[in-house]
């Protein structure tokens, strides 16, 4: 006789824990800036302050990094629709978002909390070299899966990858100045450190930082 356990159960046996509950986003509001406007106001901005993001601007900001505006499509170019990236959201203080840092689920159009570290250890471990990007009210992590560029030598799977980060950095950050919100973007910080805090896959690497928040006056 077969022994089925229930899915609940196994998980204890296991002692693995149940995927957290989905934090479904609003869905995207067109707005009414240009893209002439934004492109004037775009700053690269390091005093950022809060309050901290609404859920609706999560929702806009993350829907323009990555998601769908079709489907199956996403609103960034992808070479031959693989998707190599990932998007994770630290979240340091909203009024509508708990504290805590959130997988972006494109198809869903939903964050999912992870099972790491709280927001203020992992990006604590930046500190001593980018103190800005930690103080930020929020961070969005962008991640790529090289591999899933199946068919490609690796060479383009590495370039592609990062050519699809770069497209989605730009997108968010272009959102960003159409909220009226401030952001940053940084490379150089200890990918090491938050690959290992939030027990990434071997195979996706960290790729940027995006720091967001409202400029300081």
């Amino acid at each position: 006789m077969r022994l089925v356990l229930p899915a609940i159960a196994l998980t204890a046996l296991l002692g693995a824990q149940p995927p957290a509950p989905l934090v479904k986003l609003p869905a995207f509001a067109p707005g009414t800036a240009t893209l002439d406007a934004v492109l004037q106001a775009r700053r690269t901005t390091r005093a950022l302050v809060g309050p901290g993001l609404s859920l609706a601007q999560v929702s806009q900001l993350l829907w323009a990094a990555q998601g769908e505006n079709r489907p199956g499509r996403r609103t960034v170019p992808s070479a031959n629709a693989r998707y190599p990236l990932e998007l994770y959201l630290a979240n340091q203080g909203s009024p509508t978002l708990p504290v805590g840092v959130y997988h972006y689920l494109p198809k869903e159009h939903a964050l999912r909390k992870v099972d790491a570290r709280g927001p203020g250890e992992i990006l604590g471990a930046l500190k001593g070299m980018q103190p800005w990007i930690a103080a930020s009210p929020a961070v969005v992590l962008v991640t790529g899966l090289p591999d899933r560029m199946a068919g490609k030598d690796s060479v383009r799977r590495e370039a592609y990858t990062f050519w699809e980060g770069g497209a989605a950095t730009q997108a968010l950050i272009l959102e960003a100045a159409a909220l009226g919100l401030g952001s940053g973007v940084a490379s150089g910080v200890d990918f090491p450190a938050l690959h290992a805090a939030l027990a990434l896959p071997a195979a996706e690497r960290p790729l940027v930082l995006i720091a967001l928040g409202h400029p300081k006056p």
